[in-house]
């Protein structure tokens, strides 16, 4: 008779189950093992620069680039089997692109990350950027040379001048916070947040303000914006003659030219309207082709994060928007662009800045319309 047949039937079932676990644990032990294998010999930098681009929507000498500039504010622990800090910004810039969640990253065989560590790679990552090229590659202009250089480029592009930037706001989804829930619903229906982007005539970003909930107006946020304390100011000290460019949803400020609702046809208020509007969709261009690099920031996705970690990703999006737009790096067409947002409501502004715009606008009619 066999030993086992001897024992009470409850210590046979424990001793099974504790054959299940120990099988388990070994099954896991194996695949973590294939992972770290998997994470060693994976070199992303060996496939073409098509592919590449694909999937981390930089080139390879971007990347290059933002390893460097990162690397050496990322700690390293010290075990072996740690992830690189190649990989983990790798992982991250993936996740920016496609706008896949961790799971579908840690099972890429590029990326044999866990869930759970990937979270705090985004979080790391993101904030790294926000830190340390936020303010080297998102930059409005202030140098007088730089200013005037705006301006000719939109005056030789759209025919509309004394313009340094165009401005709008853009609705980026989230999941339902847990605090002020109703101040991210918008007026679609959707939690967001508001987003104003300022951008040139070659589509580069000057300046990103990611900190408004999705019920939160466009005009509302340019009111309380520094860009309007810092264009006020300059027109106050004499310089007449630069400004933004919105629609009309915006106010007519001196230093920020709208459109004329319903202007007549061939007058000089709709030659001004016209170009206006011609410029200004380079804003809308700018936009898009954001959301096309960075999938994670199109409605459909919905990021999966806090209203602040929400903030820092969009801002770190618009960094990468930028160093690829400074290595004239073509957009990938692989996805239809959202609609534009449409604004059609003022909120009260000073009244001398309404009056004073009216009468720059005219000026600007009068001398070139």
């Amino acid at each position: 008779m066999y030993i086992a047949e001897m024992l009470p039937e409850h210590i046979l079932n424990a001793l099974f189950l504790a054959e299940i676990e120990e099988d388990r644990r070994q099954d896991i032990l194996t695949y973590r093992n294939k992972r770290h294998l998997l994470r060693d010999v994976s070199d992303p930098f060996a496939m073409c620069e098509s592919q590449f681009i694909e999937l981390f929507r930089l080139n390879k000498g971007m990347v290059q680039y933002l390893i460097e500039e990162l690397r050496p504010h990322m700690s390293v622990p010290a075990h072996g089997r740690s992830v690189a800090p190649e990989l983990k910004i790798l992982a991250v810039l993936h996740f920016y692109a496609t706008g896949s969640y961790q799971r579908s990253i840690g099972q890429n065989f590029l990326f044999p990350i866990a869930q759970s560590t990937m979270s705090g790679y985004v979080a790391m990552v993101t904030y790294l950027i926000c830190r340390h090229l936020g303010q080297r590659w998102i930059v409005f202009p202030t140098d007088r040379r730089v200013i005037e250089e705006k301006k000719r480029t939109f005056l030789q592009s759209f025919g509309f001048p004394g313009t340094i930037g165009a401005i709008d706001g853009t609705h980026i989804a989230l999941i339902t916070p847990a605090e002020e829930e109703h101040n991210y619903l918008n007026r679609k229906g959707f939690h967001s947040k508001n987003v104003q982007i300022i951008c040139d005539a070659d589509l580069n970003i000057l300046n990103v303000n990611p900190r408004h909930a999705g019920a939160t107006h466009d005009s509302y946020i340019w009111r309380n914006s520094a860009i309007l304390e810092h264009l006020r100011n300059n027109y106050e000290h004499g310089d007449t003659d630069t400004w933004l460019i919105g629609d009309s949803g915006y106010p007519q400020q001196p230093w920020l030219m709208t459109p004329i609702v319903n202007a007549q046809p061939n007058t000089p208020d709709s030659r001004y309207t016209d170009a206006l509007v011609k410029a200004r969709c380079c804003v809308e261009r700018c936009i898009e082709t954001l959301k096309s690099r960075f999938r994670c920031i199109l409605k459909e996705r919905m990021l999966r994060y806090s209203p602040l970690s929400v903030g820092r990703i969009i801002v770190a999006c618009s960094v990468l928007h930028n160093i690829c737009n400074g290595g004239r790096l073509d957009v990938l067409n692989d996805i239809h662009p959202e609609g534009v947002q449409e604004n059609n409501v003022q909120e009260n502004m000073q009244e001398e800045d309404l009056a004073s715009g009216q009468q720059a606008r005219q000026r600007l009619i009068n001398l070139h319309f």
